[in-house]
């Protein structure tokens, strides 16, 4: 899939998202030519509401439609990131500031894991708290990151 329609959806969906208070996190699109889905994660900063995900759907679907961007059968998902997916904005990683995550990332060539509690972030970097101990890593260095549930 080209990264053109990607961009195109991306420009038909921001309005809609804007409207509905929320923000676009990511937007995929798999499948083959006569059967795809497009895929749209957003969230808010106090977290997506089952009303929106369904709100931005349905104005987006109708846009699409119209605008014929996607040739042929296709299947629109809206929902929010949910846990089994990477934080990818600077806005996620201050929405889950208090939380235990996961971060691998890249140090002097190899792949690192670190766990601990989401401290502080800023523009350059985050901090989390492992054994009362701050690890400060650089986002340029950062791989993926996971928030990890708290099982009750």
């Amino acid at each position: 899939m080209s990264d053109t329609i990607v961009e195109k959806i991306k420009v038909l969906a921001q309005p809609i998202i804007d409207r509905n208070d929320a923000f676009l996190v990511d937007l995929l699109i798999r499948g083959e030519r006569t059967s795809k889905v497009v895929e749209l994660y957003v969230d808010t900063d106090s977290g997506i509401l089952l009303d929106q995900c369904s709100n931005i759907s349905r104005e987006l679907a109708t846009i699409l439609d119209e605008s014929d961007i996607i040739q042929g059968r296709y299947r629109l998902d809206v929902s929010s990131p949910g846990l089994d997916r990477p934080l990818k904005l600077l806005r996620q990683y201050k929405k889950n500031i208090g939380r235990t995550c996961k971060i691998v990332s890249m140090e002097e060539g190899k792949k690192v894991a670190a766990e601990g509690v989401l401290d502080q972030v800023n523009e350059n970097s985050v901090s989390i708290l492992q054994k009362g101990k701050s690890v400060t890593i650089e986002f340029p260095h950062i791989i993926e990151t996971y928030i990890i549930p708290k099982l009750k």
